[in-house]
């Protein structure tokens, strides 16, 4: 049997506060029977609620996945740059 809520920690997060890290915990819905929302703890922001539908948390997963591969092609760019100074630099 599945239990009634699981708790997923975001251990790569260092807080220089020393406090808790982060977590969403899975729990059934209360308002949309058969659904489930994530409940975010100790993220360094409040939120005007303390649960995410599906697509919100499908919606955050994409803003991070687009925001993380921008720092990659930014500091590919500025790798390079900095690797072959005689050739004409990209752009970042």
């Amino acid at each position: 049997m599945m239990s009634a809520h699981k708790t997923f920690t975001a251990n790569g997060v260092q807080r220089f506060d020393g406090g808790s890290k982060p977590t969403i915990t899975v729990f059934s819905d209360p308002i949309n029977p058969g659904k489930w929302i994530g409940c975010v703890e100790n993220s360094d922001c409040s939120e005007s609620i303390n649960g995410y539908s599906y697509d919100e948390l499908l919606s955050i997963r994409n803003a991070l996945t687009d925001a993380l591969n921008e720092i990659d092609v930014r500091e590919t760019v500025a790798e390079f740059n900095a690797k072959n100074p005689a050739m004409d630099s990209f752009r970042d």
